[in-house]
């Protein structure tokens, strides 16, 4: 491969822009440093056409507007490996999420390949093409970029589409166009990527859902508060106090500076900057009247499933599996079949539960819920060494 073309000047990049809309179709990816900063810090975006590769500074260039114009138009597909974080950072800089959509390693996971397999391990298998690795954890907002940097970031993008194509033809053979199509869109829907408030933020707060009412009311307080001083500082919100330290004081909250420096977690530092706010929120969630309490998450599971329904349930999920040469986690996860064992196929209580809708509930979905609800048998056929339903 010759070497990528740096574009550097905001003419460069509109000139790209319209070169990639001619080209009809795009393969993307991005390199970022994400380390300490409340968002990421975009280092070079990297598109390749089947005539070529560019390699976007984004640093040079941070108005990537031109670029931006080009992923939105669903005329124009854009080809990716693993994208939900370049597609996140897109629909944030752009306001609206990335169009046409295609993602190599859904594509791959429809056709037996696993559930998230890397890009150098599918264009080995795919392509018999083997790229270098070796440049991942670089600082990629440093000036100037590296020889090595370049070439590591075109070869992210210069094999894309022609492995889009194998694994598009694969798809059609098979007749799972369909299926990975209605992954992909789902990559689409602007709701996935809409800010998020922080007075919501406190559902992000690992442990949350086993909080009640007041504590739930305090905890959302805390969040909110972390969440805007993270992005004053631009750091990432655990740096300023970790989940742990939000649950525990919303299961005990403390009333003076002296109580918090003796809270496991918050540094004696911390507590100077952050204490009065600190207290504060506090204070407000405890004073929430009872009416204005967070709700309690839904339980996905209701009743105590069935002793060994869960199992026959997973059973019948890995022989499909098996058959169809997919991942077992593509059709439907372990949380998603308890849920349904415990709902007894109840189709009222499954909205949230993934393998009933789409083409999983007409892969499965539908022998999930004739089993649960005790209308087929599952056993085992030894002369056709499947699992079965009668």
């Amino acid at each position: 491969m010759q070497e990528p073309r740096l574009i550097t000047t905001s003419h460069a990049l509109d000139a790209l822009a319209a070169e990639l809309r001619a080209a009809g179709r795009l393969a993307l990816d991005t390199e970022f440093v994400w380390e300490r900063t409340y968002r990421p810090m975009l280092g070079v975006v990297q598109v390749a056409t089947d005539g070529g590769v560019a390699v976007i500074d984004a640093v040079a260039v941070p108005d990537l507007g031109a670029l931006s114009s080009v992923l939105r138009d669903p005329a124009v597909p854009v080809v990716l490996h693993g994208g939900t974080q370049d597609l996140e950072i897109f629909a944030s800089l752009a306001g609206d999420p990335v169009r046409g959509v295609f993602d190599t390693q859904i594509e791959a996971a429809f056709l037996g390949y696993g559930l998230q397999v890397g890009l150098s391990t599918l264009l080995e298998r795919v392509l018999k093409v083997q790229i270098k690795k070796d440049q991942t954890y670089t600082d990629w907002v440093r000036r100037p970029l590296r020889r090595e940097q370049l070439a590591y970031a075109a070869d992210d993008v210069h094999h894309l589409l022609a492995l889009h194509d194998g694994l598009r033809a694969d798809l059609e053979r098979r007749g799972r166009v369909a299926w990975a199509d209605e992954e992909m869109r789902a990559l689409e829907e602007p709701a996935r990527y809409a800010p998020v408030p922080p007075e919501e933020r406190y559902e992000w707060v690992k442990g949350w859902q086993k909080l009640g009412g007041r504590e739930l009311a305090v905890l959302r307080e805390l969040a909110a508060w972390r969440e805007r001083a993270a992005e004053r500082a631009d750091i990432r919100p655990n740096f300023v106090a970790n989940d742990i330290v939000l649950t525990s004081l919303a299961g005990r909250p403390v009333d003076t500076m002296d109580d918090l420096r003796h809270v496991r977690g918050l540094t004696p530092g911390a507590v100077e900057r952050h204490g009065r706010a600190i207290l504060a929120a506090i204070r407000a969630g405890v004073a929430c009247p009872t009416e204005r309490w967070p709700a309690r998450p839904p339980r996905l599971r209701g009743r105590p499933p069935a002793p060994g329904l869960a199992a026959l349930l997973k059973a019948a999920v890995q022989a499909v599996a098996e058959r169809e040469d997919i991942a077992p986690e593509v059709i439907a996860t372990g949380r998603e079949i308890e849920a349904l064992a415990s709902q007894g196929g109840r189709d009222t209580q499954l909205d949230a539960i993934g393998v009933v809708h789409g083409w999983r509930r007409e892969l499965v979905g539908e022998t999930l819920l004739a089993i649960a609800r005790g209308e087929v048998a599952i056993g085992y056929d030894p002369a056709r060494r499947q699992v079965v339903t009668r």
